[in-house]
């Protein structure tokens, strides 16, 4: 039986007075300050260089904005470091699979190497200087199956990583993961408390009630603003596209009656306009050439001799030819403008548009300005089922793509970012 002298000396309690270990205090201090996480990870990384005894620590996080909605695609970017030049950070990125990094990031287990450029999955980056560290240590950080970031730690020659230092790193990589999700946390609940809940008014074109989020159509300016690399899985021609959107209209206006619907169906049938369409979209700057083609359907409208009515028609024409130019653009190159379930917001909602979006599935459809209760989106969506709500005026000030919102079009009303009990009510009420 132990005695109470034998007790004392069995338990030896760790001051602060260990390097190592008040490195790991320190580190741990880091990861719950409040603070941007730009310095959260320079203080992290230097840290981590202190404990592991590391000329060069790196963590590269993943990029939610660059590898957007395709796992095979996801982007790393470096975000901390210490033994780079500063303006690395923020600048350098990888790929998954790409280099040592993208590689761990791709089989979620750690890689340790001698000498990296002597391994098959080293990428060399210009400017770097990353020759005079090559022994390297790369551990992934994993949240939900998947790396959200990678924590790189790299030393001079003949100092190559022991397998007990591949466990500290282990150790390391997931206090830095607690300072990730603290961070985007914190960005989260940002984002939250600057939008708050609000009802906004409307007049009802279509009744009915739906819930989801809002999505916002793009114009071709912004499409050229922010323009993607086209899917590897786009096939579709301009014809095939314009036939598709004929169809959408069809299909969902059949058995109504409507000259508006009836003459937007004279442009797909145009043989000049097709043929010039699909002249723009095989061009080098594609976006580019169909926005002169959508200009001067504009002019046009502004040179059109007679009534102001004759004017107004022409000029509505014009933006009609636009947004058909941003659908051919998204399909023939394989985007996404809207899914299925989302509230379309939009300023002022036109046939073509409506039309794509219904035909996709969305749940809703909110206009900033007024539309013609016997119009052609009016129509469109009574014949869909989709609850329709026009003159919600300011609704741009108030809602964000991604913001829930709640559709009552039997009311009349738009509620942005409801609270929790007005977002219980409505599942109840749907059943």
């Amino acid at each position: 039986m132990l005695t109470a002298a034998d007790r004392n000396r069995s338990v030896l309690v760790h001051e602060r007075a260990d390097r190592s270990l008040d490195g790991i205090f320190r580190l741990i201090e880091a990861a719950g300050q409040p603070r941007p996480l730009a310095e959260v990870l320079a203080r992290m990384c230097a840290d981590v260089s202190a404990i592991a005894a590391a000329d060069v620590v790196s963590v590269y996080v993943r990029d939610a904005e660059r590898g957007a909605g395709n796992e095979d695609s996801q982007v790393f970017t470096m975000r901390g470091n210490v033994g780079f030049p500063a303006e690395s950070i923020g600048n350098v990125h990888l790929r998954q699979g790409e280099g040592i990094t993208g590689f761990v990031a791709e089989k979620l287990l750690p890689v340790s190497v001698a000498v990296a450029d002597r391994d098959e999955h080293f990428k060399y980056l210009p400017g770097l200087g990353e020759e005079r560290f090559p022994a390297m240590l790369a551990v992934p950080i994993v949240r939900a199956g998947a790396a959200a970031a990678v924590l790189v730690l790299q030393r001079g020659p003949a100092h190559e990583f022991t397998g007990e230092e591949v466990v500290l790193a282990t150790a390391l990589a997931a206090v830095i993961s607690h300072a990730l999700e603290r961070a985007e946390e914190r960005e989260r609940t940002q984002r939250e408390a600057g939008r708050a809940s609000v009802r906004l008014p409307g007049t009802s074109l279509s009744r009915g009630a739906a819930m989801g989020r809002a999505a916002v159509l793009p114009t071709l300016a912004a499409l050229a603003r922010d323009a993607a690399p086209p899917s590897a899985a786009a096939t579709v021609t301009v014809d095939v596209a314009l036939e598709r959107i004929e169809s959408d209209v069809r299909k969902l206006a059949a058995g109504a009656t409507s000259a508006e619907l009836a003459s937007l169906t004279l442009i797909l049938a145009d043989r000049r306009f097709r043929d010039r369409l699909g002249a723009a979209a095989a061009g080098a700057t594609p976006l580019k050439s169909m926005s002169e083609l959508a200009r001067e359907y504009a002019r046009v409208a502004f040179a059109a001799a007679g009534d102001s009515a004759t004017e107004a028609l022409m000029s509505e024409r014009a933006a009609e030819i636009e947004d058909l130019c941003v659908i051919v653009h998204a399909v023939t190159t394989g985007q996404t403008l809207v899914r299925p379930g989302d509230i379309v917001i939009s300023e002022r909602l036109r046939t073509f548009m409506a039309a794509h979006a219904l035909a996709r599935g969305v749940s809703a459809l909110v206009v900033d300005g007024t539309l013609a209760e016997g119009g052609a989106v009016a129509t469109l969506a009574r014949a869909a089922g989709v609850p329709l709500v026009a003159g919600v005026a300011g609704v741009f000030a108030w809602v964000h793509p991604g913001d829930l919102l709640v559709v009552d079009a039997d009311a009349g009303s738009v509620r942005v970012n409801p609270e929790a009990t007005q977002v219980a009510r409505f599942r109840n009420q749907r059943g």
